[in-house]
């Protein structure tokens, strides 16, 4: 392997061979380079989300690269290293905690950060795990003034933080250029103004002011959905503005391509950006906000319950630090002391009160699609780790979504014993934020991985 200065060197090779702001955006500067024999460069990734986005977006042209630098027989060997530890992208270090104020004009009805309030959502305070990853890495790049390359969209439900990650490329992108114009608003904004532009003939002022923005953000992208004038207008404001140079930045609760009735001509035109999809925080992450969040808050808790806080409320970000809100308050205004019994208490409360009703019908189909199984497998007297564990699972959804009792859940899943359900019931309970595994059919995967991704199927089931 070679040395350091040598990884250095190869980097700013691949860099130039590939385009500077490209590279970065797919290769951190943890990523480990050497070139090994017969010129094949071995590139170490301190996370399968960076390696698999690195192979599916540079494969073929860090093969191109590599063949041009060394030779028709060179390869390009990407891997996982979990020795890497990854540092905070250097561009974070660089934006001041304040944010400078927004004028009048320009400010946005959108609602503050799951995480923190408007005025304080800067890259800093944003917590980034494998759920935002690249839409934060994409945003930041975009902040410093590197050009992404057409649209940014970051599409996922709500309370993932696409305001936070919207608010904080604003703030850093005033603090890099202060005299640049940002505007920043919701689509029923836009929309609004685009119909009051047209009755009042007030349009050529209405596209002076949105189309000469060096930076527009619009959140609620499908709130357009349907309305093909305006959507035609901001197919044109799109045009412009990174015609001249501009940046665009679009939020939206759905998929580009699964909004109804958006124009295929502006469906080419986000597509040819960078469409980044966030998901509800993994369990790692809810973590992180919540310790966070309780030292802002100066809320002194318990390393053992901040994990059950985290694995137990798992809806989204704004449900995590409404349970935190509930927390304080019972213990600064009735004295109740922080433990575990409380935190479980407090998750219940929260779970029950901004989650959908959920039958265990509901349960039983998204637990068989999410593994692959058949409903009569999943009742059945199979023994086997890649059934019993994703029934156990499902037992274990049934008691926390339904109101039905240990008996009645054993009756539904095959006819089981009511002590058989309690059993699953505690396994999966005493698993949950320790970092455990479950069996599958093609494999073993992270446990809290699972649970939230068959909570977020569960919520828009």
């Amino acid at each position: 392997m070679e040395g350091p200065g040598e990884g250095v060197a190869l980097r700013d090779q691949l860099a130039e061979a590939l385009g500077r702001d490209r590279f970065d955006l797919w290769v951190t500067h943890d990523t480990q380079l050497c070139v090994r024999e017969h010129g094949t460069i071995d590139m170490a990734f301190g996370s399968s989300f960076l390696c698999e986005a690195a192979r599916r977006h540079l494969g073929a042209e860090l093969t191109a690269a590599a063949q041009s630098l060394f030779g028709e027989s060179a390869r390009v060997h990407l891997r996982v290293d979990d020795s890497i530890v990854e540092a905070p992208a250097p561009a974070r270090t660089t934006f001041r905690q304040t944010p400078p104020q927004s004028t009048p004009s320009e400010k946005s009805t959108a609602p503050a950060s799951p995480v923190t309030p408007d005025t304080s959502a800067t890259f800093e305070s944003l917590v980034v795990g494998r759920s935002n990853q690249l839409a934060a890495r994409a945003a930041m790049q975009l902040a410093s003034g590197k050009h992404v390359g057409g649209p940014l969209v970051v599409w996922g439900p709500p309370g993932t933080g696409k305001t936070h990650l919207m608010s904080a490329i604003k703030h850093a992108y005033r603090e890099r250029n202060r005299r640049a114009r940002v505007v920043s608003l919701t689509a029923e904004q836009f929309v609004g103004s685009y119909v009051d532009a047209l009755k009042g003939g007030g349009l050529p002022n209405f596209r002076v002011k949105y189309r000469g923005a060096n930076l527009l953000i619009i959140d609620d992208l499908h709130f357009m959905a349907g309305k093909r004038a305006t959507l035609e207008e901001l197919q044109n404001t799109i045009d412009r503005v990174t015609a001249a140079g501009g940046q665009v930045v679009l939020a939206s609760c759905r998929e580009p391509g699964q909004i109804e009735n958006l124009s295929a001509e502006l469906l080419s035109r986000l597509r040819a950006g960078l469409v980044c999809e966030v998901t509800p925080a993994d369990y790692v992450t809810r973590l992180e906000i919540a310790r966070r969040r309780c030292q802002v808050m100066g809320l002194a808790i318990e390393e053992t319950s901040l994990e059950r806080l985290a694995a137990s409320v798992s809806t989204g970000a704004r449900e995590l630090l409404g349970a935190i809100e509930r927390l304080r308050a019972r213990h600064e205004l009735l004295g109740e002391a922080i433990n575990t019994a409380l935190v479980e208490q407090t998750a219940s409360e929260v779970n029950h009160q901004t989650t959908r009703h959920v039958a265990m019908d509901d349960i039983q189909r998204v637990v068989c699609d999410h593994f692959g199984i058949e409903a009569k497998a999943l009742r059945s007297n199979s023994r086997h780790k890649s059934v019993t564990e994703p029934r156990m699972l499902a037992m274990w959804l049934a008691r926390k979504y339904t109101q039905a009792g240990w008996r009645e859940i054993g009756e539904y899943f095959g006819g089981r014993r009511h002590s058989t359900v309690i059993s699953a019931h505690r396994r999966i309970e005493s698993q949950v934020g320790r970092h455990s595994t479950l069996q599958t059919q093609s494999g073993s995967v992270n446990l809290e991985d699972t649970l939230g991704q068959i909570e977020t199927k569960l919520r828009l089931a």
